[in-house]
């Protein structure tokens, strides 16, 4: 009777100390289905009147999801630049 419960208590052990493989979400052979992905960027800029001088920054991007491979066409409008889509981005 020991020794039949010695021997479920190790193949207890065994199965337990096996590793399941783990999702890694920032994998790059995975696509994110989460992000829809800039490919391209068409920014042009308005310079500002003596009221209001500030410069603004329209941009016309277009985006694909690597998942649905669902493409879209979107805008954007900033008085910063830096805030402009940039090809690469998840937007």
């Amino acid at each position: 009777m020991k020794k039949l419960f010695l021997f479920i208590l190790d193949i207890g052990m065994v199965a337990s100390s096996q590793e399941e493989p783990q999702y890694e979400p920032n994998n790059p052979d995975e696509p994110n289905c989460e992000c829809d992905r800039v490919v391209e960027v068409f920014t042009f800029n308005i310079i500002g009147t003596p009221q209001n001088p500030a410069t603004n920054y329209y941009s016309r991007y277009t985006t694909i999801n690597d998942c649905t491979q669902i493409q879209r066409e979107k805008t954007f409008n900033t008085t910063n630049p830096s805030l402009s889509p940039q090809v690469g981005q998840c937007r």
